[in-house]
């Protein structure tokens, strides 16, 4: 069961890794999210790695990129003014429509993330932070299956 959930967990981190991809043509705030959506991804990456097997499980790595998810995901309501959507943004039009969800799931991408910067301190391996990074995955997955254009 541990590896089916740390496998979900890194297919989710593959599939939010996709909003990194450059956006011709963004300006402002549309930008601005892009640009934090994409050092979400980076973050995610980074723990990504470890989950891989393609690096050692690092406290410091992971809080830190933790931390960086939660610090950009408390910004993501201020980075979506009603209206903002066409190329090249990928945002759909139910972001203003159902805000309350919206921004529910943005608040809990952040207290997942930071769970889990928590759950690293004490952890000696991926398994320790395993709950909170497959809570993360869901977070992103959940927002993107509602809110982003489908890829």
């Amino acid at each position: 069961m541990h590896k089916q959930n740390l496998l979900l967990a890194a297919a989710a981190i593959a599939v939010t890794g996709t909003i990194a991809l450059a956006h011709t043509g963004a300006t402002g705030v549309v930008m601005q999210r892009m640009e934090s959506m994409k050092t979400i991804s980076e973050s995610l990456k980074q723990i990504g790695a470890i989950v891989k097997g393609e690096a050692v499980f690092d406290v410091d790595r992971v809080q830190a990129s933790a931390n960086t998810i939660a610090t950009h995901a408390n910004s993501i309501p201020g980075l979506f003014p009603e209206g903002t959507t066409g190329h090249p943004s990928e945002a759909l039009p139910e972001i203003w429509t159902d805000w309350e969800r919206f921004t529910e799931l943005a608040t809990k991408l952040g207290e997942n993330a930071q769970a889990m910067a928590t759950a690293a301190g004490s952890a000696t391996d991926i398994t320790g932070i395993r709950s909170e990074l497959i809570a993360v995955g869901r977070s992103c997955k959940a927002c993107h299956q509602d809110f982003r254009v489908a890829k």
